[in-house]
């Protein structure tokens, strides 16, 4: 059925957007997840903490991926839109040159020193977090292009195509860590090489449309001119995803230093528990700015009056829910990473701390993302970057220093607090500035 972003019924056509975005996010979040469900219940406490504290290496180079993926994504549908294949396809080299050479030198720097992110007084965690990235580095090339290769499906409007790759390389990723972690033994070692092994079978299975021209884009003869226009457009991509690495890192270097690996390993849990918590949020608001965007660019501003209103309410009442669960279900859904007792019993009120300001998220999220769909990039920005950068990190700094491990927990939903204000305050703003409301 044909979706009309101007006449059809809001309700409908928010659900229509936003669930398939919702089972594409939990397919691409699904490597992390599996493999710290196996290291966590399968292997133990130390393997959970080496798994998180090697996380931010891993991500750190998916944020250059994301980049050059977003940013040569919007050149390439805009190409394809004016029938310009050659623009499209010599985009597309151009960035798929530049990432590898980008991802493939960071990667031998971190290989060779990895120290530079490695910092920390526990041998063990660090021991395990090595194992992992000896493993998973010279896979490099794979797991960055398959994160590529999906934004580049979707500039061409082959979300399906998008979606099977993410699912296709999932898929092996479990079955490998069924195999290398229950049956072989091989640890946080066999969950890298899983991992490795799924993004390798996603690019293979992207390769294969590419050669078979099953795709309106046909590589060209790279225009590197064009990164001046790729890069500056995947930059917000870039920042958010830095962002969270930097995050991450943090409060590893913060509880390795002070709190040891327990905390460590209940902080792994903590970030899949949230992982998942974002999930519907986060796709409510890709099906969200489509629609305000069209209706904004074509004047309808009663429309998108009631598309606030209504997506709002529905943030709302999926972050009520998910409240609920994060809250009476804590033992259920953390006993999914560990079998434990002791890491579950110290888990289990973090994860109520941490998780406690969903709700706020989710209206952060979504006056980010309206600001973004309307062209108001300094708003946008301001939004997307004052969670993480202008006011997380300080304050995990600041709790960290004046209360100690246990004070570093509650900056997140302090964090949340602010943002939800700061988002709540613009909005205001604009209500006043841009539209006469409907009563």
């Amino acid at each position: 059925m044909r979706t009309n972003l101007a006449t059809d019924a809001l309700p409908s056509l928010l659900a229509k957007l936003t669930i398939p975005s919702l089972i594409a996010l939990l397919a691409s979040s699904l490597y992390s997840i599996t493999d710290s469900i196996f290291l966590g219940r399968a292997v133990g406490e130390l393997a959970l903490a080496g798994l998180g504290y090697a996380s931010p290496v891993q991500l750190f180079l998916v944020a250059f991926a994301q980049m050059f993926g977003a940013g040569s994504a919007s050149l390439i549908s805009r190409a394809l839109g004016k029938q310009d294949e050659k623009r499209a396809g010599s985009a597309f080299s151009a960035a798929f040159i530049a990432l590898m050479l980008t991802v493939c030198s960071l990667a031998l720097l971190f290989f060779l020193a990895p120290s530079l992110l490695l910092k920390g007084d526990n041998p063990a965690v660090k021991g395990q977090a090595l194992s992992y990235l000896v493993v998973l580095l010279p896979f490099t090339p794979f797991f960055c292009a398959s994160t590529f290769f999906a934004a580049i499906l979707r500039s061409e409007g082959k979300a399906g195509k998008a979606l099977l790759l993410l699912l296709l390389g999932n898929g092996v990723n479990i079955v490998l860590d069924a195999l290398f972690i229950l049956k072989f033994g091989w640890g946080i070692k066999g969950a890298a090489l899983a991992t490795a092994l799924g993004h390798t079978g996603a690019c293979i299975y992207a390769c294969s449309l590419l050669m078979h021209k099953k795709l309106l884009l046909r590589p060209h003869k790279p225009a590197f001119p064009l990164l001046k226009e790729i890069v500056p457009l995947g930059l917000p991509s870039l920042v958010r995803q830095l962002g969270t690495t930097l995050i991450i890192a943090t409060v590893n270097a913060l509880l390795i230093k002070t709190a040891g690996q327990a905390a460590l390993a209940s902080y792994t849990i903590i970030n899949q528990l949230t992982m998942l918590a974002y999930l519907p949020l986060s796709a409510l608001v890709m099906g969200f700015s489509p629609i305000a965007g069209f209706s904004y660019g074509a004047g309808n501003s009663r429309r998108l009056a009631s598309l606030i209103k209504l997506s709002l309410l529905w943030q709302l009442g999926i972050a009520m829910v998910l409240l609920g669960v994060f809250q009476v279900f804590t033992r259920p859904v953390t006993v999914l990473f560990s079998s434990d007792e002791t890491l579950i019993a110290s888990t289990i009120p973090l994860v109520r701390i941490v998780l406690a300001t969903i709700p706020l998220i989710g209206i952060q999220s979504l006056g980010a993302a309206y600001f973004q769909s309307i062209g108001k990039s300094l708003q946008s920005l301001l939004l997307w970057t004052s969670r993480q950068f202008l006011l997380l990190l300080p304050l995990l700094l600041i709790c960290s220093y004046l209360f100690g491990p246990k004070g570093l927990w509650f900056a997140f939903p302090l964090s949340d607090v602010l943002a939800g204000v700061l988002t709540l305050v613009l909005l205001n703003q604009e209500r006043r500035k841009e539209f006469s409301f409907p009563k």
